[in-house]
């Protein structure tokens, strides 16, 4: 039953994948639900077969499980594509996930910009706890991998990262600036893969703020990014 199949947890239902054939493969996706498609198709280890299993499909169905993944992880599979499918399927999406992935294709795959996502909560520099717990609200969906935020001045400059365990202990009226970190480790986006994955192992990082030429924050990069970098390596 594919109703079945949904309920699966990703990682299972990949393993269940990488064993079937083509056919059986493009069935499952072209039936199942776009998100459950979208959370199994990112487990599946082989970057080849992610994008074979993509080519499979319709565009508007390719599309509609783009969708559902992570900035970074539709870029990376949209990269595996010749680009006249890559274009069809971008076509297809919705204007807002379609230039997230856009901008993420700009990037080198082998430097920050190409592994960051797009997905965080930033606030301004002047904001509390209580702004803070208020945009968390918005922003339900990123709450379960979610553990840093982070402060921009007027300018989206980045300024200050905060753990979010801070905030639990702190009262709602108190400065976000006052609960950061002592020292603020970012990135730009032309760093080398290298380069970052050294940060994350030196410094014991969950997350990487990314920033471009002029400072403003353009994404982060969280440790489930670099597991997958050097999975595959």
């Amino acid at each position: 039953s594919y109703t079945k199949l949904e309920q699966m947890h990703p990682a299972d239902l990949a393993d269940i994948v990488e064993e079937l054939g083509p056919a059986e493969r493009e069935a499952i996706f072209e039936t199942i639900d776009s998100e459950a498609a979208a959370d199994a198709l990112s487990e599946v280890e082989n970057p080849k077969m992610q994008a074979s299993i993509l080519e499979s499909l319709e565009p508007e169905k390719a599309a509609d499980i783009v969708e559902e993944m992570a900035p970074d992880e539709a870029a990376d599979l949209l990269g595996e594509l010749e680009e006249e499918t890559s274009e069809e399927i971008l076509e297809e999406m919705d204007s807002a996930p379609k230039t997230e992935v856009r901008e993420l294709l700009e990037f080198r795959e082998d430097t920050a910009g190409g592994m960051m996502n797009t997905e965080y909560v930033s606030l301004h520099d002047g904001a509390t706890v209580a702004d803070a717990m208020s945009a968390f609200r918005g922003n339900e969906d990123l709450l379960e991998t979610l553990n840093t935020l982070f402060l921009v001045d007027s300018e989206e400059r980045l300024a200050a990262s905060i753990p979010m365990a801070r905030l639990f202990i702190a009262s709602g009226i108190a400065r976000l600036k006052e609960l950061a970190s002592d020292t603020l480790i970012q990135v730009t986006v032309d760093e080398k893969q290298d380069r970052v994955t050294e940060l994350f192992d030196k410094y014991n990082l969950l997350t990487l703020p990314v920033v471009d030429e002029d400072g403003k924050l353009a994404g982060v990069i969280t440790a489930d990014d670099v597991i997958s970098v050097l999975r595959q390596k």
